[in-house]
């Protein structure tokens, strides 16, 4: 009954030690998996603030590009650099 005994306390000495791998584990693959979802998740928030920034950007750049036309029709109007038209009248708007 002795060598019984014993088997049995190697036996609960092992499944105690499995359990505890096991645990490790799957406590491990659990912080994995948390720490990919939170960074899914800041890539989200990052491409959304991108689109965001990207579609600011896009909108003063055509702010910037209708504000120069306006001023290249302005300099065309009121200085007239066509040598053949010197001498015709200016219109005045």
């Amino acid at each position: 009954m002795a060598a019984h005994n014993a088997n049995i306390t190697i036996n609960i000495k092992w499944l105690i030690q499995s359990v505890v791998v096991i645990a490790g584990l799957v406590y491990s693959y659990l912080q994995i998996e948390n720490r990919i979802k939170e960074l899914e998740r800041r890539v989200e928030l990052a491409d959304t603030e991108i689109e965001e920034l990207v579609s600011k950007h896009i909108e003063e750049e055509e702010a910037k590009i209708a504000k120069m036309e306006q001023e290249i029709e302005w300099y065309s109007r009121e200085l007239n650099l066509n040598p053949l038209s010197w001498g015709k009248k200016r219109r005045k708007k």
